[in-house]
């Protein structure tokens, strides 16, 4: 056999190991199954305690995302703390802010309530708990495990003044529109104030409004009785007696169109005090052929039946039987029957206005009662008492100074059509022809009233004198002056819309419906809040 041949054969052979060798590898052998064994037992409390850390995390993340959905509908129900909406837009907000199946969990339903403590602001609660299945801690018998949230909305401290001026001239008589306006005050009262009956934080008063406004008996500081007959002042059951409105101070000249600048002596339009601007006059209706009635008699020589307040001219212009016409009587000697059907002193002067009152009753009250529409649209008048309420000088008490931290003031102008003014009707400026304003047709007088409301605007808005007395203003259209195309319309939209605070301040509501929308609105924007927790 060759070399070659024999090295074939023993390259095929099978090598046998030997004893020692067998025995050593066996035991290598069972001491790695034994190895692999508790590699195993060891690696399931490692594997749980891994599982268990992130379940632990995706509840983490779980409450968080619960947390934020709850702030935002917190928030959202603090805005409307006392709106009837305010739990469906509570759960509206968590719903758009938690999506439904949200790691498989189960959400129970968002729990709502107030919680009000004496002497403290309240405090809107909303929570809500929810299941979380595990996905590794039920390997130790956890199928899921509770995760629970919770937000505050705290409503503000700070003390509030409002003013509501009101439109009530005889265009709010159709179309229910003056219920719909009593509505929506009250709505907004009830936003302000909640359950509660009064709040020493909160004041309201309202300015009723039409080509005059009544004031009240301010007393003689501040009402000019001159040449007028001190029974029209007493008390009586007859209607002729004078109610409380009063005329515009005497203001000289035309005013500039500079919205900015509010003349000295717009007596009419500014809050200068008593002993600058005047007192006011008592606004008295004269007995005339657009208002018969039997007057109480003007007997002096000075005293004027065709402008009472005025000194009297000798003779009367246009009476041809003086001594019938003081004693009471028509210009001719007609007999008048006593006031009726709404003639009188005070035709179209509107119910007494409705000084800061914290008592929600009383304002209720007030707001069904008062709002009784009649008379031509004059929204200066009404705009400027506003702000006269709001002043802390006299001749209203208010008792809250100017740029006080802890009150905010805030007023709402409301109207329902464009100025407008009878070329021979009598108002709080007299008869036109009389010339107060300057000019002596109804178009000029409107431009004059525009002018003034804009001039007040700004002022309330800059802050006086000062810039530290500024007005919050809100200010709503109502009815057909929202949406006319006429240029009457568009201009005072645009005065108002320039008058109001903010742009997100300004309301076009066309609809009742509208209205009172508007009214929540601004209900709700009154109430300051802050996240408290």
């Amino acid at each position: 056999m060759s070399k070659a041949s024999a090295h074939r054969r023993n390259r095929h052979r099978p090598c046998t190991p030997n004893r020692t060798n067998g025995k050593f590898g066996r035991f290598l052998a069972d001491q790695r199954g034994a190895a692999l064994t508790w590699m195993a037992v060891a690696l399931v409390p490692m594997l749980l305690a891994f599982g268990v850390a992130a379940d632990i995390a995706r509840g983490y993340l779980f409450r968080s995302t619960l947390s934020n959905a709850l702030d935002a509908a917190a928030l959202a129900g603090g805005r409307i703390f006392n709106d009837p909406r305010r739990d469906d837009e509570i759960r509206t907000y968590f719903r758009a802010n938690f999506p439904d199946g949200y790691m498989g969990a189960s959400v129970d339903p968002v729990s709502i309530s107030v919680i009000a403590e004496p002497g403290e602001p309240e405090r809107l609660k909303v929570s809500t708990s929810a299941r979380l299945p595990s996905l590794f801690m039920r390997l130790a018998g956890v199928e899921e495990f509770s995760v629970s949230a919770e937000a505050e909305v705290t409503r503000a401290n700070t003390g509030l003044q409002l003013v509501m001026v009101l439109d009530v001239t005889g265009s709010m008589r159709w179309g229910g529109k003056i219920q719909a306006l009593r509505k929506a005050s009250k709505d907004l009262v009830d936003i302000l104030y909640g359950q509660a009956t009064s709040n020493d934080k909160i004041s309201v008063a309202v300015v009723p409004y039409s080509q005059a406004v009544n004031v009240g008996d301010l007393g003689d500081k501040f009402i000019d009785w001159s040449h007028i007959p001190p029974e029209l002042r007493s008390q009586g059951k007859d209607g002729r007696r004078w109610s409380g409105c009063v005329q515009a101070r005497s203001t000289p000249g035309v005013l500039s169109d500079d919205p900015a600048v509010l003349e000295a002596d717009a007596y009419d339009t500014n809050l200068a005090p008593v002993s600058i601007g005047g007192k006011w006059k008592p606004y008295i209706y004269p007995h005339w052929y657009d208002n018969p009635y039997r007057q109480l008699p003007f007997p002096l020589a000075d005293q004027n039946p065709l402008d009472p307040g005025s000194i009297a001219p000798a003779p009367l212009p246009g009476v041809s039987n003086e001594q019938a016409y003081r004693a009471g009587k028509g210009p001719k000697g007609e007999q008048w029957r006593l006031p009726a059907f709404g003639y009188g002193p005070n035709l179209f002067c509107p119910s007494r206005l409705l000084p800061f009152t914290s008592n929600k009753t009383v304002l209720k009250n007030y707001l069904d009662v008062n709002l009784n529409p009649a008379g031509w649209t004059i929204g200066n008048l009404g705009l400027v008492w506003g702000w006269r309420i709001l002043d802390p000088e006299p001749p209203f008490a208010n008792t809250v100074p100017w740029n006080d931290p802890q009150t905010a003031k805030a007023l709402v102008m409301m109207t329902d059509g464009v100025n407008e003014i009878g070329s021979q009707t009598y108002t709080a400026y007299g008869r036109l022809p009389w010339n107060r304003l300057g000019v002596t047709t109804p178009a000029k007088a409107v431009d004059e009233f525009n002018k003034r409301i804009r001039k007040i605007c700004h002022a309330m808005k800059a802050g006086g004198v000062n810039g530290k007395d500024r007005v919050e203003v809100y200010t709503v259209l109502f009815g057909y002056v929202a949406t006319s195309s006429s240029q009457s319309a568009k201009d005072l939209r645009a005065i108002y819309r320039e008058c109001a605070s903010r742009d997100a301040n300004f309301f076009l509501a066309p609809t009742n419906a509208d209205l009172a929308a508007a009214f929540s609105t601004i209900g709700n924007d009154l109430a300051n809040l802050h996240l408290s927790r």
